[in-house]
């Protein structure tokens, strides 16, 4: 071999050798970090992580953090009842059925044990209830008729959207929003303004002659400072949001540059940065809303895949993109096909990229 050749595949192999090949990652659904792998993603317990875990609701089951470990909810299947379990060291140390739960709408790990939503009420009018960390007993219930609900991380607030179920109201831009404290019962009404980009009234006429409010407002993230990153829907058809970071008095502090589809964006572990997966990877400095990163890889679209989700290493520096191949002929999602992307958000540079295990 040509000394020159020699040297350029010497170069090739050292450059193959030095890409990384796993990041520790952070996954807010735990509220813990996971090392991504060829292996696949492995908990600090060391139980495997769902790949598309918080990308679905209607999966399996869903993750929250709590102090010492995170809670799980399973839902019911045709021979048992949807249940809750905590899991602490990679064993499930509690486990409570929730017979009651035939639908669930919104679930929260704090620091005084789990929350969750139910859809619509139950017969005593409760909308979410709050299990202690063993589940052996409750500490807080919000009672009501709403459809978009929060309850903070310290377990001390939970923020309601009021509904208008029945649409007999006309059109408002104001959002009525009751922040319920958790510790004494207090409730304290709130609104927020959220206008209607589209002026064609004659449009509104025609489609609804109630606006429907019920998904007007939805609530995202949270942030440090009692602060909430929400989704304000301007439009009719609901398509897209506007988001607005508020603090606990529901007063706008600042919007994020872009918008969001279907998912919605979430905090990185020092709360610091948002981050969002659709098409494209996008990241926000959450104390700005200015938008400090863009990614979407050509190669994604060269080699047929798409993206499932995303994770930031807990300095918020790096990003890994998991992508699922496409089925050919119809397009469906390959799930046996996954490759995980690795990159640095300064400025987008692909480090490496590598085959998952299904």
């Amino acid at each position: 071999m040509r000394p020159a050749l020699a040297l350029a595949a010497a170069l090739l192999s050292s450059a193959r050798a030095a890409a990384p090949n796993s990041l520790t990652v952070w996954v807010p659904e735990r509220g813990q970090t996971a090392t991504l792998s060829a292996a696949g993603l492995k908990g600090e317990d060391g139980s495997r992580v769902p790949l598309d875990l918080g990308r679905f609701w209607g999966q399996e089951s869903l993750e929250r953090p709590l102090p010492g470990g995170y809670v799980r909810l399973v839902y019911a299947t045709k021979s048992s009842p949807t249940r809750l379990e905590v899991v602490q060291g990679g064993k499930v140390t509690a486990s409570r059925a929730l017979p009651e739960a035939r639908s669930t709408n919104g679930f929260w790990g704090t620091q005084r044990g789990p929350c969750l939503g139910l859809q619509g009420s139950s017969s005593d009018g409760v909308i979410v209830r709050c299990f202690s960390p063993d589940l052996k007993s409750e500490w807080a219930k919000v009672p009501g008729q709403v459809l978009n609900v929060h309850v903070s991380a310290d377990g001390r607030a939970a923020y309601t959207v009021m509904t208008d179920w029945k649409l007999q109201q006309p059109y408002t831009e104001t959002v009525r929003i009751i922040r319920h404290d958790l510790l004494s019962g207090k409730q304290t009404p709130l609104s927020y303004r959220v206008p209607r980009d589209d002026q064609d009234a004659e449009y509104h006429r025609n489609l609804a002659s109630a606006y429907d409010a019920r998904e007007t407002v939805r609530f995202a993230a949270e942030l440090p400072g009692e602060r909430l990153l929400i989704c304000a829907t301007m439009t009719m058809p609901k398509l897209g949001c506007r988001l607005d970071v508020i603090d606990r008095d529901a007063r706008k502090l600042f919007s994020l540059q872009g918008d969001a589809w279907v998912f919605l964006p979430q905090a990185t572990a020092d709360g610091q940065k948002l981050y969002y997966m659709g098409n494209t990877l996008q990241v926000w400095d959450a104390r700005t809303g200015k938008r400090l990163a863009s990614i979407h890889d050509p190669l994604w679209d060269k080699l047929q895949q798409s993206p499932l989700n995303a994770y930031l290493t807990p300095d918020g520096t790096q990003a890994a993109i998991v992508t699922h191949g496409l089925q050919p002929g119809s397009g469906a999602p390959d799930m046996n096909s996954l490759t995980a992307y690795l990159y640095r958000l300064s400025d987008g540079q692909r480090l490496s990229r590598f085959a998952l295990k299904p």
